[in-house]
């Protein structure tokens, strides 16, 4: 074993505060990293700010950053952009600057897990931090890792289809389009852990809040639109069979439509939830006779188009597997 400071150059960081400094787009903005962690913790980047004056200093990329308080503490990540950061963050660049990024990695992971050691506003890490004792050398299956890259993944399936004026399209009653059911109500204590999507009252992702023991209720190649909680509105196209639970209404094809069509279809759907809130919510008669506004060919809605733009949009590339 060997310590951090045998391996890493520590540094206090920029001991900055972020409501002081101006807020920008990731696009010009430089990353601001605070003491967030765990596994929605971006990376502990708090949001990206304008460029500071020289004086002020700015780390390179590929550098360590360690939460030295808070709740988070320990938390530490390889920073893929340069930054600057808040108070109570360390930053620690490798003695060798060749150290590979999977080595990097593996430092990373082995810091945060001494986090046991410490506590939030008790022992904190900000005098022990370089002591702290890691492998002397990295274990030879870090060397077969290999890192995810999203390269190429906002590559379109097909060429760019412009969107026509929605104002020239025409509008639809959704109980035209498609037969609308409400799923069945279910409490938590009557389901076990299984391999069924669960569909509730959610707008994140693709509205699963759960893996069930159920048999599912509603079948692959429907849409999923919830009615009631803050949530209302957000549709879901769904690519296998699930239970939807009774804060959600399900939308049967009338007629045969590709995933293209009703991920369109979801989207026009969407874009109605601000008419319904939870006092007023989107039941199922309201539903059926609400319009929608979709692109039309004589007097029907023109589903070919509608696929045509979304197998052009970014990323349509990425979800063609499942076509």
């Amino acid at each position: 074993m060997t310590t951090i400071d045998d391996l890493f150059d520590v540094e206090y960081g920029n001991k900055l505060d972020m409501n002081k400094l101006t807020r920008t787009h990731k696009s010009s903005g430089i990353a601001f990293v605070g003491r967030k962690g765990g596994l929605a913790g971006h990376s502990g980047v708090s949001g990206y700010v304008a460029p500071l004056p020289a004086s002020v200093k700015l780390y390179l990329a590929g550098s360590l950053t360690v939460a030295l308080g808070g709740s988070r503490l320990l938390s530490t990540y390889v920073q893929q952009r340069p930054f600057y950061t808040a108070q109570n963050v360390a930053v620690l660049s490798p003695r060798d600057p060749s150290m590979p990024l999977l080595h990097r990695l593996f430092y990373a992971m082995c810091i945060r897990h001494n986090a046991f050691r410490y506590t939030a506003f008790g022992r904190e890490a900000n005098r022990t931090l370089r002591t702290i004792e890691v492998p002397a050398s990295v274990p030879a299956w870090v060397n077969d890792g290999e890192i995810p890259t999203t390269a190429g993944l906002q590559r379109s399936l097909e060429g760019h289809v412009e969107l026509t004026p929605p104002v020239q399209w025409n509008d639809f009653t959704i109980e035209d389009l498609f037969e609308v059911r409400k799923g069945k109500r279910v409490t938590k204590a009557d389901r076990r852990p299984g391999t069924t999507r669960f569909i509730g009252a959610s707008e994140h992702r693709n509205g699963v809040t759960d893996m069930c023991d159920l048999e599912p209720n509603a079948p692959a190649g429907t849409l999923t639109v919830v009615y009631n909680g803050n949530s209302v509105g957000f549709a879901f196209y769904q690519d296998e069979p699930y239970f939807a639970c009774d804060d959600v209404n399900i939308l049967v094809p009338r007629t045969e439509l590709s995933k293209w069509a009703l991920l369109f279809a979801a989207t026009a759907i969407k874009h109605e939830r601000p008419r319904f809130t939870y006092g007023f919510k989107w039941t199922l008669e309201r539903m059926k006779h609400t319009t929608i506004r979709l692109p039309a060919r004589d007097g029907d809605p023109d589903w070919a188009y509608a696929e045509s733009v979304m197998r052009g949009l970014p990323f349509s590339a990425a979800i063609a597997p499942a076509d």
